[in-house]
């Protein structure tokens, strides 16, 4: 004899809404889930970012002031257009072209400037920016790691549903690891 599970139809359709909307309370429990745990992330990562955007910007007020120190004692035409060219607002693509822009100019200055009489009161400002530059290799490396941790968490399922929906996308990765080679 076969057993039957359901008395009759309404105690059917009753388990079955019941059942319909536990499923639909687990589909919108994980999907708000995925949704804060991405922001989170996308949030952490973010943070870092900008704190890696700040030392960018101490290390181009360093510039800035070592450049009204030289005063034409030595060429800083390029290094002055290298730090024109700073956005605090570009990506960090755009920004790690713009920082080994800088990096490159900052070089040349040292190698000219280290020949020059006054170098030594130059010197704290070199220092000052070596130590700023110390401190981003160490920040940066955070923002890479976190970003990369988002971009994976983003594309594994379901949260592959959540980031489409909400127009999340990769996050950039910094490529100035070349400039980071501890100088100014």
């Amino acid at each position: 004899m076969v057993r039957r599970y359901f008395p009759n139809l309404r105690s059917f359709i009753v388990s079955m809404v019941v059942i319909l909307i536990l499923l639909t309370m687990a589909v919108v429990i994980t999907d708000q889930n995925n949704v804060r745990r991405l922001h989170r992330y996308l949030r952490a990562a973010e943070t870092v970012r900008e704190a890696c955007y700040s030392l960018i910007e101490q290390r181009l007020a360093y510039a800035k002031a070592l450049v009204r120190i030289i005063d034409g004692q030595v060429d800083t035409g390029d290094l002055e257009e290298a730090i024109l060219q700073w956005d605090p607002n570009a990506p960090v693509d755009v920004v790690s072209v713009l920082y080994r822009a800088l990096d490159d100019e900052l070089s040349l200055l040292q190698r000219k400037a280290v020949e020059h009489e006054s170098y030594r009161d130059w010197s704290p400002y070199f220092d000052q920016m070596y130590l700023l530059e110390l401190e981003l290799a160490d920040i940066s490396a955070q923002y890479q790691q976190r970003a990369i941790y988002f971009n994976a968490q983003k594309d594994g399922f379901p949260a592959l549903l959540v980031a489409k929906r909400h127009n999340l996308e990769d996050l950039l990765l910094f490529d100035f690891g070349s400039a980071l080679k501890g100088r100014p």
